[in-house]
């Protein structure tokens, strides 16, 4: 089955979390793009959960941990599971550390490197500027500009 975009870990939190400023428009592209496959990366699943549970002063969400599970488990059902090798995540994290990069982009690093890796031309964002600048040669692009079709890889 083709692919035809890459949803980020900021836009499955989205998808999730009732609360989220971009719940809405980030839940409408499953439900809107009914002609369109996304994928979505293991690791992903993995900073989503994070997110949705953590807890103390700066945790937006807290969710129980029963519950965080199902949402995300409920967003598997209608995507493809992707990722990288053991060799191809390595290989990502040393290109990042010897360009300089630091802190979290490394996880947009490794999402954008999934996409080359399984031929998918879009990643699906909020933080676009991020994922352009990390990959120019993909389709980076908001939820909102994916279904209305003006940034869809064709």
């Amino acid at each position: 089955m083709k692919i035809d975009a890459l949803i980020d870990s900021n836009v499955l939190v989205a998808i999730v979390a009732e609360g989220h400023e971009h719940h809405r428009p980030s839940l409408n592209l499953l439900a809107g793009a009914t002609d369109a496959h996304f994928a979505i990366t293991a690791h992903s699943y993995a900073e989503a959960y994070n997110t949705l549970t953590r807890r103390g002063d700066h945790a937006p969400f807290r969710r129980p941990t029963e519950q965080a599970w199902a949402a995300l488990e409920s967003v598997r059902a209608v995507t493809s599971l992707v990722g990288l090798t053991a060799a191809q995540t390595f290989a990502a994290i040393r290109s990042y550390a010897t360009r300089g990069g630091i802190g979290p982009r490394l996880y947009d690093r490794l999402i954008g490197e999934a996409a080359v890796a399984h031929a998918i031309p879009t990643i699906v964002t909020w933080n676009v500027g991020h994922m352009r600048g990390l990959f120019p040669d993909l389709v980076v692009t908001t939820p909102t500009d994916f279904l209305s079709g003006e940034t869809r890889a064709r």
